[in-house]
C-alpha cells in the first residue's frame, strides 16, 4: 500500500512539474499575473483599513488583530487556491466527458485532478497574505511561547487543507450538476472573506454554520484567540482553539468520501 501511494505521488510530482514549467515559459505574463493577484487582494485590505478609520474596533478587536485574521485567512486561502486550481476547471472534464481518461490511469482520481492545474500566479494572493500576517504579528506584539511558535504553522496547514477540501467539494458537485454552481462560492470565497473578521460579530446561525458545518471558525478564529491571547466571547471549552487540525482533517475526510461517491455516480456524457 505504501509503495502504491509513493508511486502515485511520484507521478503527481511529474505532472505538477510539467505544468509549472509550461507556465514559466512566458516570464512576463507570469510576473504580471502574480502582480495582478497581489493587487486585487490589496484592495480588500484597503477596504478593511478604511473601515477602521471610522470605527476604532470591531467586536473588541483592533486593526492589528483583525489584520492578523485577514493575513491568516488570505495566506491559507491563497496557498489552497494554488494547490487546488485543478478543481476550478473540473466541470470541463465532466461536461466534455474527458474524465473517462482520468478513470483509466493508474493514479487516484482525486490526486490526478489536484495535480492537473496548479496556477502559480496564485502566489501573488498568498504573498500578500504573508506580508499582512507578518506586519500584523509585529503590530500586535504577540508574546511568543514554544506552543505558539509550533501551533502557528499547524494552523496555517490546517486552514490550507480545509480550503482545498472546500474546492474539492465544489468540484464534486459537478458529478451531479455537470456544470459548476456558483452557490458553493459562498463557502469558498465567501468563507475566506468572513474569516477575516471576528466570528462572534456574526449572528448565531451563521456562527454555527462556520463552526459545525464548514469549520472555518475552528481553523482561523478560535486558534487566533490562543495566538493573540484573547478571551473567548463564545464561552467554548478551553481546549477548542487547539482543534484546528482535527476539524480540518475530519472535513477533508468527509470531502474525500463525497468525492468517492461522486466518482461512483459518474456517467460519461459520451461526447
Amino acid at each position: 500500500m505504501d509503495s502504491q501511494i509513493g508511486a502515485e505521488l511520484a507521478i503527481c510530482r511529474r505532472l505538477v512539474g510539467a505544468r509549472l514549467r509550461g507556465q514559466m515559459q512566458y516570464r512576463g505574463s507570469f510576473i504580471a499575473q502574480i502582480a495582478g493577484n497581489f493587487g486585487v487582494n490589496f484592495v480588500e485590505l484597503i477596504a478593511i483599513l478604511i473601515l477602521f478609520s471610522h470605527f476604532g474596533a470591531i467586536g473588541g478587536w483592533d486593526v492589528g488583530e483583525v489584520a492578523f485574521l485577514y493575513g491568516l485567512s488570505c495566506t491559507s486561502f491563497g496557498i489552497a487556491h494554488l494547490l487546488g486550481s485543478g478543481f476550478s476547471s473540473f466541470s470541463t472534464l465532466i461536461h466534455q466527458g474527458t474524465f473517462d481518461r482520468v478513470l483509466v490511469r493508474p493514479v487516484g482520481t482525486l490526486l490526478q485532478v489536484l495535480a492537473a492545474e496548479m496556477q502559480i500566479r496564485r502566489l501573488g494572493e498568498a504573498l500578500q497574505g504573508v506580508l499582512v500576517l507578518g506586519a500584523a504579528i509585529g503590530f500586535v506584539g504577540i508574546e511568543w511561547t514554544v506552543g505558539r511558535l509550533v501551533y502557528l504553522p499547524i494552523v496555517l496547514a490546517s486552514a490550507v487543507l480545509l480550503y482545498v477540501a472546500l474546492f474539492a467539494i465544489e468540484a464534486t458537485v459537478c458529478f451531479w450538476t455537470t456544470q459548476a454552481t456558483e452557490v458553493l462560492n459562498a463557502f469558498t470565497y465567501g468563507g475566506s472573506d468572513m474569516a477575516q473578521y471576528p466570528l462572534h460579530i456574526y449572528d448565531g446561525w451563521l456562527r454555527g454554520l462556520l463552526l459545525f458545518v464548514v469549520p472555518i471558525g475552528f481553523v482561523i478564529y478560535l486558534p487566533s484567540l490562543y495566538l493573540l491571547d484573547k478571551p473567548d466571547p463564545l464561552g467554548l471549552p478551553g481546549f477548542v482553539p487547539f482543534l484546528a487540525p482535527v476539524a480540518a482533517l475530519a472535513f477533508a475526510m468527509a470531502a474525500a468520501a463525497l468525492w468517492r461517491l461522486g466518482v461512483r455516480h459518474y456517467r460519461s456524457t459520451g461526447s
